[in-house]
């Protein structure tokens, strides 16, 4: 399969469902955090390289103590904070790079801490710089997420850290109550652990999920379509040593699809566009290509470069 080709512009709905995709897709075997259980890896990534541009995810994971994390999360102008039951909290890290033909780089952050006895994201900080700079934090609560912004408010502001920045703005975005039936809210990045923490025996059933996104919930669905032939070639790390895997397999493609619940002030916001796949390895779940739009790129093929094995 070749990768597809980039784009000098990607439609501006793919800054939002892009980087939804790849974070979603990069924390796959992340499923077994969510259900209690410790996960084999602590860091991968994937990458698509075309005429010389290059697209690279990076994803880590790591346990941290609570005692230390939670006194930096924000607080809350509104609701009530969803807080650690234990003395751990897991910190999930999802790092893109797009390095575009020419020089330009476009960087984007993701890290979200989250409960790892419930699954309950509890604080997440967001950053993009090279294009449109800002930093984000939102404060997961019972009734909603609290959202605080920050941009540079000058090109010379923009080179400071963002902590800096002064053009400051901040938002509370309620759960809708029309989501009857919705099972507890999670973030973007935790969408493909649950379906990684899937047994292969319910793949060929849809799966649903109510995820927040950016300002508003959305149900995401899950579905099998047909076994593709993929071919592999990335490096695997563990102990010390490190180990070329090569070949070809048969996976299972899990397309990914969004419907909004409910509205913000009236507007509802695109998530997952058509065509968003997932391909995953049939014997450890591991990510081997996601497929979908990337921002300034547009669509893309990710295939996976390298894993670290506990």
């Amino acid at each position: 399969m070749k990768v597809a080709l980039f784009r000098r512009r990607a439609p501006k709905g793919a800054l939002r469902s892009a980087l939804a995709l790849v974070a979603a897709a990069l924390t796959v075997a992340a499923g077994a955090a969510a259900q209690g259980a410790e996960v084999p890896w602590s860091f991968f990534a994937l990458e698509a390289a075309r005429l010389g541009s290059t697209a690279t995810v990076e994803v880590a994971l790591e346990a941290l103590p609570a005692a230390a994390e939670t006194p930096k999360f924000i607080d809350s102008a509104r609701g009530r904070p969803l807080q650690a039951w234990g003395a751990e909290v897991q910190k999930l890290s999802v790092t893109t790079t797009v390095d575009i033909l020419g020089g330009r780089r476009v960087r984007f952050e993701n890290h979200l801490w989250l409960d790892p006895l419930t699954g309950t994201p509890l604080y997440l900080i967001r950053t993009r710089f090279g294009l449109k700079d800002y930093c984000q934090r939102f404060r997961f609560t019972r009734e909603g997420v609290f959202r605080q912004q920050r941009e540079p408010a000058t090109g010379k502001e923009a080179e400071k850290p963002p902590d800096s920045w002064t053009r400051i703005g901040q938002n509370f975005y309620p759960y809708p109550p029309d989501r009857q039936g919705c099972p507890p809210v999670i973030e973007t990045s935790m969408l493909i652990s649950r379906v990684g923490a899937m047994s292969p025996a319910t793949w060929d059933a849809n799966e649903s999920f109510c995820v927040f996104h950016k300002r508003q919930v959305h149900q995401v669905s899950v579905r099998r379509e047909p076994l593709q032939t993929l071919s592999f070639d990335y490096l695997e790390k563990k102990d010390g040593r490190e180990a070329r895997r090569t070949g070809s397999v048969a996976a299972p493609a899990l397309s990914i699809a969004s419907v909004p619940i409910g509205s913000y002030r009236g507007e509802v916001e695109e998530f997952f566009r058509d065509g968003s796949r997932l391909y995953l390895s049939p014997e450890d779940h591991a990510p081997l290509m996601v497929s979908g739009e990337l921002p300034v790129i547009g669509r893309v093929e990710m295939r996976l470069r390298e894993i670290h094995l506990k």
